[in-house]
């Protein structure tokens, strides 16, 4: 039987996409840890995400370092909020000259209008904003949410909106979605991942509440289904795969061939460069070097899901 096409979004399996990516590399780039937001099952703790930000070089040296690989890049701009990084409509300018981008925000930055009028979205992947409701609530932060992401999308940009499934949003998450869903913003769940209050996720999550988080999964789907076919490859950042793969336990992928080092490395704040995880340090951005891997290897850290699905060797 043929799949609806909200069945095809809610997840497509990166070994059937035959798209031919225009990048060479992609990073998963942190620039800081530092945010405006203080959710609490966030993985930094209080003190990394009020910490001052320290940039490791200028943005044009930043952003120079990738020019100079030779290679093209799809950077996944992350943190932390990202557009709190000084210089970040600089650097992104800077960097869709000759590569992509893409970008984790909670959409809450006055930045973004100047982001939307200035940096050309033909370059920018996808935008991935994060709702996050109590901090949201808190900050009175709604009217600005929906408010970016109405913008960013009239301007061009492909704009996921998603909101992560803290047991607590259950009981009134059908009347929250509707009232952004009836002001055009579809949030897509995602899984939470980790220790919170006591319990581990998404081990701990109920039969009920995983049977909301697809029932809004799918309903979400209906609304994506367009947006996704126009894609060649689905986003690397792809909250679709939260149902079937995430919904009941967090994935290992140690042992599994990968691309990480050659296809895939991650960026921390101070500018290295690292196959994956913390244990293969393999350049830096800011010192200029990059000793890239020369094909696939064994998993040896347990990072994000994502990345893993889309870089494992079948």
């Amino acid at each position: 039987m043929a799949q609806t096409p909200a069945e095809r979004v809610t997840f497509v399996p990166w070994s059937q996409v035959t798209f031919r990516r225009p990048y060479d590399i992609e990073a998963d780039w942190v620039l800081m840890s530092t945010c405006n937001y203080r959710c609490a099952y966030c993985f930094w703790d209080a003190g990394a995400l009020g910490a001052k930000i320290s940039t490791p070089a200028g943005t044009d040296r930043l952003a120079s370092f990738f020019d100079r690989t030779g290679l093209t890049w799809l950077l996944h701009l992350t943190g932390g909020e990202p557009f709190m990084y000084p210089g970040f409509l600089s650097l992104c300018a800077s960097l869709t000259r000759r590569h992509h981008i893409s970008i984790n925000t909670n959409a809450d930055s006055v930045r973004i209008r100047s982001f939307a009028e200035t940096i050309d979205a033909k370059h920018v992947d996808f935008i991935h904003c994060g709702v996050h409701e109590q901090q949201r609530q808190l900050k009175s932060g709604k009217e600005r949410f929906i408010g970016n992401v109405t913008l960013l999308r009239e301007a061009g940009f492909q704009v996921l909106a998603s909101c992560v499934m803290d047991p607590l949003l259950f009981p009134e998450f059908d009347e929250m979605w509707h009232e952004y869903a009836d002001r055009g913003v579809v949030l897509i769940p995602k899984a939470l991942r980790g220790p919170y209050a006591g319990r581990d996720y998404p081990r701990d999550y109920s039969d009920e509440e995983r049977e909301l988080f697809l029932t809004y999964s799918r309903r979400a789907a209906e609304f994506y289904a367009g947006w996704f076919s126009r894609r060649g490859e689905p986003p690397s950042i792809n909250p679709f795969m939260d149902g079937p793969l995430f919904l009941r336990d967090r994935p290992d992928y140690r042992g599994d061939l990968c691309e990480a080092g050659n296809r895939f490395v991650r960026i921390m704040p101070d500018g290295a460069i690292y196959r994956c995880g913390p244990a293969d340090l393999i350049g830096n951005v800011a010192e200029g070097w990059f000793e890239r891997r020369q094909g696939p290897s064994r998993c040896a850290e347990k990072e994000c899901p994502y990345f893993c699905e889309k870089y494992r060797v079948p």
